[in-house]
This record gives C-alpha cells, sequence and structure tokens, in this order.
C-alpha cells in the first residue's frame, strides 16, 4: 500500500486539477471516478500479488524442510534388505500384507499391475482366482466399497487433469489482460480526462478462474474383528493407488500410533522453534511429501488425541489427502465413555461425514491368522512354538531357550548392560543388549508406566526383543494387560521378532482379557459374564481411587457394567464414572478396548510364530547394534 497509494492519490489529484483548469465540472468529476476505480483495481492486483509470493515462498519453504516423522521414502540398508517401502513413491515391492500372501512374485506382480489399471476389485478377484485368498462373503462386500473409492479418486484425477489444462489456459488469458490493464492504465497517466473515460469504457473483461474439482470422498473407515483381513485390503487399495495407477497418489502406511506421536513430535518442536505450532502447519507439510495416508488399527484412547483430531484431519482434507482407516471399532464407538469424550468425537465424526468418508463393516467369519497357523505342520496352534517358550516351572529350561534365542539373533555373546532411548527424551536400562537385540524382564516392560510411544522406539532400536516371566493376565492385570498389548502390536507393525517366555500358551496367554470385549454398558447379561469371568476372586480393587477401601473385582466390573448410582456412564455425557479395576471414567469403553486389543494381540502372537513371518523379519532387520 505504501508503494501504491501515494501514486494513484497524486495521479488522481492531478487529472481532476488538470480537468478543472479546462472549466469542466463534469470532466472533473469523471475523471476522478475513472482515477478512483483505477486505484482500486491496482490495489486488488497488489493484494494478489503478494499473496501469491507468500504463498509460493510457504511451498518452497516446506519443499526445502525435510519431510516431517516418516513421510520420506526410507531408504534402504546396505547388506539387510529394505525398509517397507512407500506404495506411489516408485516402491518396487508391496505393502507388508500382501507379501504374506502365497503367492509367488511374478503373480503377485500381474495382481498389482491389473490392480493399478482396474481397481482393487480386479487384483481381488485375481487373488482369489490363484487360490492366494479364501472367498469371503464380507472381504468381498469390503473390496466392492473400496473399488468405489478408487473409482471416485480415478474421477478426481481426470477431473484434475482437465482442470490443469483449464487452468493454464487461463492463465495465459489472464496475462494478456494483465497486459492490456497496464497498457491502459499507462494510456491514462498522459492522456487527458476524456481519453482516460474513452479508454475506460473499453477494458476488457477479467478471465474468470475455473474452480478447482472438489473430492468427493476424502476416505474410508473399515472396521471389524482380528484377523478378517482389513489391514490386507487396506494394503491391496494402496497398492492399487500408487504411480502407474488410475489414481497416481503417492501413499504412506503407518500404524495410528506411530502417526500421533510423530504429530505431537513435530508440534513440540515448532513450539520449541517459536514457529506456528498449529495442526494446519502439520498437515501443510504432510501434504507436500504425501497425498494417501493409510491408518492401520485407527483408534483414539487419550483426550491429548482426541482433541486435535478434528482440526488435524480438517486441515489434511484441506490439502487434498486421502486417508484409508482400519479399527476394531464401529466409528460411533471410538474413545467410547472417554473422558470429555463430547468435546471432541462428535465432531471428529461430523467431519468424516461431510467429507464423505466411506464407513464399512468387515465382518468375516473368522481369523484368517489362524487359518494360515494351522496350514504350517511344524508350528501346530498347541505348540512347539519358534520363538515363545512355555514355563511350566521349568526355570532352568526357559533360561535356557532366551539364551540361545539371544546368541543366535545377536550373532553370538550375552550382550552387556546398557541404556537405551525411549519416547520424549527418556531412557531405560537394558540389562543385555548386543547386535540390535536386547532382553527384558516383563516387570520392567510392562510393570512400569511405558506406552505406545516408548515401545515404538524400542521398535525401532531393536530388532529382536526377548522377554522373559511373561504371566498369564487376568483381570486385576488390566494394565500390565494393556502394555503386553501394545508392546505386541508395535513389534507385529515394525516386524520386530519377540522371544517369550510365560505362564500359558499364546492362545491363552491373554484369553481372561479377551472377554472383555464383550462387556456392554448397562446390560445384565455383561455383568453376569464379568462376574462369571472373575469367579468373585483377587480383592484389591478400590471402590473409590481416593479411598483405602478395598473391594473385589467382581464388585468393580459390575460397577463398571453398571455406572456410579446405577446410571449408565454414556447417559449424561458430562459425568464421569469410578470404579473400573484401576481407572476413573470411561470405565467399560477403557475395559472393551483392552478385551479388543487383547484378541488382536493373540492372533498377532499366533501368526509370530509362522515361516511367513520370519521371513518378514528378515527382510525388514536395520541391523541397529544397541
Amino acid at each position: 500500500h505504501a508503494a501504491v497509494v501515494p501514486a494513484a492519490a497524486g495521479r488522481l489529484a492531478a487529472v481532476a486539477a488538470a480537468a478543472a483548469r479546462r472549466g469542466s465540472v463534469a470532466a472533473a468529476v469523471t475523471a476522478t471516478k475513472v482515477s478512483a476505480s483505477q486505484l482500486q483495481l491496482e490495489l486488488q492486483q497488489m493484494q494478489q500479488r503478494r499473496r501469491a509470493v507468500s504463498e509460493a515462498r510457504r511451498r518452497r519453504r516446506l519443499a526445502l524442510r525435510p519431510p516431517p516423522f516418516g513421510m520420506a521414502p526410507p531408504q534402504p540398508v546396505p547388506g539387510v534388505g529394505s525398509p517397507t517401502p512407500l506404495a506411489g513413491e516408485g516402491a518396487n515391492e508391496p505393502p507388508p500384507g500382501l507379501r504374506r500372501l502365497r503367492v509367488g512374485t511374478e503373480e503377485l506382480g500381474e495382481v498389482l499391475r491389473l490392480g493399478k489399471a482396474e481397481g482393487p476389485q480386479a487384483a481381488y478377484t485375481r487373488l482369489l482366482r490363484v487360490g492366494a485368498l479364501e472367498c469371503d462373503a464380507a472381504q468381498a462386500a469390503c473390496v466392492d466399497s473400496l473399488q468405489r473409492h478408487w473409482l471416485r479418486l480415478r474421477k478426481h484425477r481426470v477431473a484434475m487433469s482437465d482442470w490443469e489444462e483449464a487452468h493454464g489456459e487461463w492463465r495465459a488469458a489472464h496475462t494478456v489482460w494483465q497486459a492490456k490493464c497496464d497498457e491502459q492504465s499507462t494510456m491514462r497517466k498522459t492522456a487527458g480526462a476524456d481519453k482516460q473515460l474513452q479508454q475506460g469504457a473499453t477494458l476488457p473483461p477479467e478471465p474468470v478462474e475455473p474452480p478447482m474439482p472438489e473430492i468427493a470422498s476424502h476416505g474410508c473407515y473399515i472396521w471389524g474383528g482380528v484377523g478378517g483381513g482389513k489391514s490386507m485390503l487396506m494394503d491391496l487399495f494402496v497398492a492399487c493407488c500408487g504411480d502407474g495407477s488410475g489414481v497416481g497418489r503417492a501413499a504412506r502406511r503407518m500404524h495410528f500410533h506411530e502417526f500421533m506421536l510423530g504429530v505431537h513430535k513435530e508440534l513440540h518442536r515448532l513450539r520449541q522453534a517459536g514457529l506456528d505450532k498449529t495442526t494446519r502447519t502439520v498437515a501443510q507439510g504432510i501434504a507436500m511429501h504425501v497425498q494417501l495416508i493409510a491408518f492401520d488399527e485407527f483408534q483414539i484412547t487419550n483426550i491429548s488425541d482426541a482433541l486435535i483430531m478434528e482440526t488435524l484431519f480438517d486441515a489434511l482434507f484441506a490439502e487434498g489427502v486421502v486417508v484409508t482407516m482400519t479399527s476394531n471399532r464401529p466409528p460411533e464407538d471410538l474413545y467410547k465413555d472417554g473422558l470429555n469424550r463430547h468435546l471432541a468425537v462428535p465432531h471428529f465424526l461430523a467431519l468424516l461425514d461431510r467429507r464423505g468418508v466411506a464407513f464399512t463393516e468387515l465382518a468375516a467369519g473368522r481369523d484368517f491368522r489362524e487359518g494360515a497357523l494351522s496350514l504350517n505342520d511344524s508350528l501346530p496352534r498347541e505348540g512347539p512354538w519358534r520363538d515363545f517358550y512355555l514355563k511350566c516351572g521349568d526355570a532352568a529350561g526357559a533360561e535356557d531357550f532366551l539364551s540361545s534365542a539371544f546368541s543366535n539373533a545377536a550373532g553370538g555373546g550375552v550382550g552387556e548392560r546398557t541404556r537405551v532411548p525411549i519416547a520424549w527424551g527418556r531412557s531405560m536400562e537394558v540389562a543385555h543388549a548386543a547386535g540390535g537385540v536386547g532382553r527384558f524382564s516383563f516387570r520392567q516392560l510392562c510393570g512400569d508406566a511405558l506406552n505406545a510411544d516408548d515401545y515404538l522406539t524400542l521398535a525401532k532400536n531393536f530388532h529382536t526383543i526377548v522377554v522373559e516371566d511373561v504371566p498369564r493376565f487376568m483381570l486385576d492385570q488390566h494394565n500390565e494387560a494393556r502394555r503386553f498389548t501394545n508392546l505386541v502390536d508395535c513389534a507385529y507393525e515394525r516386524h520386530v521378532r519377540l522371544v517369550v517366555t510365560a505362564d500359558a500358551p499364546p492362545a491363552e496367554l491373554l484369553e481372561p482379557l479377551g472377554e472383555l470385549a464383550e462387556l456392554r454398558v448397562g446390560h445384565a447379561a455383561s455383568e453376569a459374564a464379568a462376574v462369571a469371568m472373575t469367579d468373585g476372586s483377587s480383592d484389591w480393587v478400590r471402590h473409590n481411587p481416593f479411598s483405602s477401601e478395598r473391594a473385589s473385582i467382581t464388585d468393580a466390573v459390575r460397577r463398571a457394567a453398571r455406572g456410579p448410582n446405577d446410571a449408565a456412564p454414556g447417559a449424561d455425557e458430562t459425568s464421569t464414572g469410578s470404579g473400573v479395576v484401576g481407572v476413573m471414567a470411561g470405565a467399560v469403553g477403557s475395559l472393551q478396548e483392552s478385551g479388543f486389543a487383547a484378541r488382536r494381540a493373540t492372533s498377532r502372537l499366533l501368526h509370530m510364530q509362522t515361516e511367513e513371518y520370519l521371513l518378514e523379519h528378515r527382510r525388514h532387520r536395520l541391523g541397529v547394534s544397541v
């Protein structure tokens, strides 16, 4: 404004004075109006140029900035293979869920080429035809939904190509129009008032910029039981959206724990640097490198995540990012009965609905991971297991098993005591660490206050984690069991080898906790099942967390299912309950989430014993020595 306004105002005054000297009042008034219109036009053009320059500078800064938290294409580690590739970033390997299929490399390549050309439905049909998958009606219905989503994205890509061509023509026409405006502006500076009026009457209309086409659907949300094929179908969809496909979007597959950890760390970095610390800034950094994000095990478990969920995803959608999510919970049960849930989750669900996110239930008939295990005669469900030792009082045998597993994985030796980093600048001591292998006690990993962020960090530092003395979990070990399931999830997602000695077989280790998934608020059958699970034993839970008075777990679970004063915790969305196996608000929701996590971890523990998982582990070994 400092450069434009004085000059334009000076021209306006000069034109008016010249017209007045000629004695033409009408000409002076007309000349003043024309000059004022020209001033307004020049101001608008200047503002547009400033906004364009500012946006270009911001884009250049984002492009020069290193990709945020895992959005860069993974770099190969010489001699030990490559990490999980990015579909759509020139990756030659398919996502992990597809590499586990019993199909040859060449055949899988043909499947993916077909999927990129025609969509996930054609790829799924081909996998059924070659015997890599079993026919399942629920999976077929889910693939239909993914195919519709793929077609919408392909249609949007075609529309974007047409828009880019039309926008190029508009830019050329706008450049010509701008040149004519500049020419007439120059003529007005030297011509008289009558000449200005004449030139102003012939000012060509400004070309109208074509609107950018919007995405009809910004994603899909798939939920269902464990082992039903959600992750596999999501990986199939991601592989069909990469480079060379009809969709052509750079994609990234991430575990949701890892994604949210990265978001919080990026917000913390921006805050420390004194920069714009908003979720929109984080989303803009992500969108510079990825246009499709696939979230495995999507869940909301704490209020800090819940409160930023709507603004974060709204910013991602505004930048054109598409998301695909898998979860064990239906969307309406996310963060169920959680603390202050009503402040965040309903708004997030409304956002998903506005953005056209498709919700699909995958109600598969069985756990296909167990099917994969039963087909391997050397690893029957009842044992023995390669990386799992049932102690049964044999402490010496368990120690020999762990020592041998550690030595073989580390390339010899017993390791040494050291400290390793965990999340948020903290560290923990490891009794034995060598060659990317770490040995821990169960109490050290799951008895202390560690969370998924810590386990993700350990999974990045160790390709093999050895855990001793895992108990058979009962209801009074709710917190320890939840930490153990987080450990299994993080290890499984990172293809970490997990070597365990335990008091029960993997299928029975978390069985009592798995029944918690069936709890329902205020439901008499759920109460009866909870009482039957606990047999009225284990007297350690407090009626009131601020009181020393004890109560049986039976009473605590009954209170969890009923809520305070016999009212369901969800009846008043502003209330908070109490007396839930050591937690306050969100009692039943917390127990249900633990039940889902226990079932998922059991399925994954069984799959970790297969040769397929061991091959994936070897493929992804990072060779990190601690």
